[in-house]
């Protein structure tokens, strides 16, 4: 896990962010799941998963707040606690944004004031 630390291309941040998460588990029954994140990144999030998914295959995510959807690929599955596993997922599509809205904040307009001399 150590190695896989030192490969990370954006800094995860620790946020417990509200998901659901729909896809098929390896005997191809569907199913939906909601969860919160442990820790997300630009690239992806790491979650509990109660259903069982393999490593390699594609989910769908949606981030309950915003309600935005993407496809992602399952990059890491670890039996936990509980009967859930911890699961990290890998945007399918980097290019589309911010999908936790922490990386890239809506920026804050600051009106200048004139002077009324002026």
């Amino acid at each position: 896990m150590e190695n896989l630390q030192n490969q990370r291309r954006s800094k995860r941040l620790p946020l417990s962010i509200p998901v659901q998460v729909y896809g098929r588990t390896p005997d191809n029954r569907p199913f939906r799941d909601v969860t919160t994140t442990n820790a997300v990144s630009a690239h992806g999030g790491l979650l509990a998963l109660a259903p069982r998914v393999k490593r390699g295959q594609t989910v769908l995510l949606v981030n309950t707040f915003t309600q935005e959807e993407r496809e992602c690929r399952v990059v890491y599955v670890k039996p936990q606690f509980k009967g859930k596993n911890k699961v990290a997922l890998e945007f399918g599509d980097k290019t589309k944004g911010d999908f936790w809205h922490v990386y890239n904040p809506i920026p804050v307009v600051v009106h200048r004031l004139h002077d009324a001399a002026d």
